[in-house]
């Protein structure tokens, strides 16, 4: 008989005898299949527990990113400029003189500082200047703690305010003092020059110091415009600057210069050092200044001197010998040079007796041909335009004719190179005597009428002479002892 016949015959009997016969068998047949179902049961519910664990970690990680957030910080040139400051002790020396406020999130001398560190950098607007502080690194300038204060631009404005109630003549004293020493800067020359800074819009009133904008030579061809007068002296080692001072614009630069020579004696200790400016230097009152009070100076002399005159009308009528003292690279230039000659001789100036060393640069004669070549094409271009007009209006006469011709010449400043010839031709003609229609008894006057012809030519003889004095420019110095190549390239720094 087959177990299968067995179990089928067990069964039945069980149903005839009692359920729960049938129950126990049935308990007792799937309990050999109970430790597996333990195992599924228990993989399920350890897949449970990851899953659940997953989900954990993946919220956890979701409020991490949450709470923070990555951000791009500039650092730059910062660390470089901080450093700088550091050696040159710009922060202490600001405390000094604008000191702090226990009610003041940031101190006024920080804002100053990242002001400065601005200006280095690239010189935003004051209205960006919260988004620029926000979007760099403040550690590595030593301002981690001010990371929470919002330096607006009126925080700035009122540190500027601080900052120009203070004593900031001896402020800048210094700075420059503390610099020099730290860097070990030589100021055995100053170069000093000057510029007008123009203003637009309505800007009333003055400073405590007296400075205002006033209209001016001005610089930028803008005569229409207020200005300030802004002249800068710095060192011939590494061009630092060494001093600044603001003027009214109506100022004259040659008022400027005895009172920044005195200022850059306090700040160098000593007279002796060489003092190089621009042709507002040279006139006697600040020449003498500096010479009898032991110091030494280098200047152009301007076109209005008749020492300049005279010798460059020598140089018109017979060339003088010169020898090359100097070469050097043509400024924006790879290949092309630059040579200089000084004539030989001796020149002095009539007053004082001021030692002149004649110049010739070979790029200066070119730029002066150009020049000339330029004004005499625009001279012809206005000719031509008053030949359109004579015998109109109010140039019908020979004496206005001439009158607006020489205007033109004068403004060019052409009046040696341009030849003119007015021509005149007279036309008669027939006029009606009295009123009327004419008959044959009708009397006629017969007048005549002027007109004028105007024509013009280049001077070659006076050009050719002109061109002898291309190139040159005369150099004053006070000092007998430097040679022409020492003052030249002190003043070609």
């Amino acid at each position: 008989m087959t177990l299968y016949r067995i179990r089928h015959l067990l069964v039945k009997k069980l149903f005839k005898t009692d359920w729960v016969y049938l129950t126990f068998w049935i308990a007792l047949f799937f309990a050999r299949y109970l430790p597996l179902l333990r195992i599924i049961d228990h993989r399920r519910s350890l897949a449970s527990e990851r899953l659940i664990d997953r989900n954990l970690a993946a919220k956890y990680l979701e409020n991490i990113i949450m709470s923070r957030s990555i951000k791009r910080l500039q650092v730059g040139g910062l660390p470089l400029i901080n450093h700088i400051a550091e050696r040159m002790g710009l922060r202490d020396i600001l405390y000094q003189y604008i000191p702090s406020h226990g009610n003041e999130d940031a101190p006024a001398v920080e804002s100053l500082m990242l002001l400065i560190f601005n200006l280095t950098l690239g010189k935003a607007p004051l209205y960006q200047l919260e988004q620029w502080v926000q979007s760099i690194d403040l550690r590595c300038l030593g301002m981690e703690q001010y990371r929470g204060v919002k330096f607006t631009d009126d925080r700035f404005g009122r540190a500027l305010d601080k900052n120009y109630r203070s004593d900031r003549a001896s402020q800048m004293t210094d700075i420059v003092i503390n610099t020099v020493n730290a860097f070990s800067i030589k100021l055995e020359r100053i170069h000093n020059d000057s510029t007008s800074v123009k203003a637009f819009g309505k800007i009333a009133g003055k400073t405590k110091s007296g400075l205002e904008l006033k209209h001016g030579i001005s610089k930028d061809h803008r005569p229409d415009l207020k200005q300030l007068v802004f002249s800068l002296s710095i060192s011939s080692d590494g061009g630092v600057p060494v001093h600044h001072k603001c003027y009214c614009g109506d100022r004259t630069d040659d008022t400027t210069h005895i009172e920044t020579w005195n200022t850059v004696c306090r700040i160098v200790s000593k007279p002796s050092f060489l003092y190089v400016g621009d042709s507002k230097l040279c006139s006697d009152e600040q020449l003498s200044h500096i010479d009898q009070n032991g110091g030494r100076a280098i200047t152009i002399i301007p076109e209005s001197w008749a020492e300049v005159a005279a010798f460059k009308q020598v140089l018109r009528e017979k060339r003088k010998a010169k020898e090359v003292i100097w070469r050097r690279r043509k400024p924006g230039s790879q290949k092309e040079q630059e040579y200089f000659s000084a004539f030989t001789g001796d020149f002095f100036t009539t007053k004082r007796g001021y030692r002149i060393h004649w110049i010739y640069s070979s790029e200066k004669r070119k730029r002066d041909l150009e020049k000339r070549e330029k004004r005499l094409k625009k001279t012809e271009q206005s000719l031509a335009a008053l030949n359109a007009k004579i015998n109109r209006r109010l140039l019908k006469s020979r004496q206005a004719i001439e009158s607006a011709l020489k205007d033109i010449l004068e403004q060019r400043e052409v009046e040696r190179f341009i030849d003119y010839e007015i021509g005149s031709a007279k036309e008669s003609y027939r006029v009606q005597k009295g009123k009327g229609r004419p008959g044959k008894n009708t009397q006629y006057v017969t007048r005549q009428k002027t007109f004028y012809t105007l024509s013009w030519r280049r001077n070659r003889q006076s050009l050719k002479a002109e061109a002898n004095t291309d190139g040159v420019f005369p150099l004053l110095c006070t000092d007998v002892s430097m040679s022409a190549k020492e003052i030249l390239k002190a003043y070609k720094y």
